[in-house]
């Protein structure tokens, strides 16, 4: 069984792999002239449609980067193209606009992610993979709520999202 400070910088380490490739997505985002902040986001279906449409796109992404621990440098690659991708979709719309979009269910998310992430690295050795990975899934649906309600609601509030 490995010492708990070692699974908690594992788990932190995954974490901050991804906002680094969602920073860093936002940042190629806006060098490249991508980011239009002016332009009215709206959101194409129901609340209800995007709880169940969040929770089978996190579902799928976690399975993919729970198996991907098998090679953890395949998994890390993996994890920081697809922040990549997410930080310039997320930053579209403007800096501030993005953060808002993000933080409410973001750290909720990512750290759901980052457990899975640690689960599958723990897979083969079958030690202590079940616990993260049962918590990450909590997690993920805890923020999938977060982001269909509360995320929307702000950003209604705040930039007048059109539903």
């Amino acid at each position: 069984m490995k010492p708990k400070g070692n699974y908690l910088k594992n788990v932190l380490n995954i974490y901050l792999n991804f906002w680094l490739g969602i920073l860093g997505g936002g940042v190629i985002d806006y060098f490249r002239g991508f980011s239009k902040p002016g332009v009215q986001a709206y959101l194409p279906f129901p609340w209800y449609e995007l709880l169940l449409k969040v929770i089978e796109v996190n579902f799928t992404f976690s399975v993919i980067i729970f198996l991907l621990g098998i090679n953890r440098v395949v998994q890390r690659i993996v994890i920081v193209i697809i922040s990549f991708i997410i930080g310039e979709i997320v930053f579209t719309s403007g800096f501030f606009i993005g953060l808002i979009g993000i933080l409410p269910h973001g750290l909720l998310e990512i750290f759901g992610f980052s457990l899975i992430a640690y689960a599958g690295q723990n897979l083969r050795s079958k030690d202590n993979y079940v616990k993260p990975l049962l918590l990450g899934y909590f997690l993920l649906i805890i923020a999938a709520f977060i982001e269909s309600f509360l995320t929307v609601y702000i950003l209604q509030q705040t930039i007048g999202l059109s539903i």
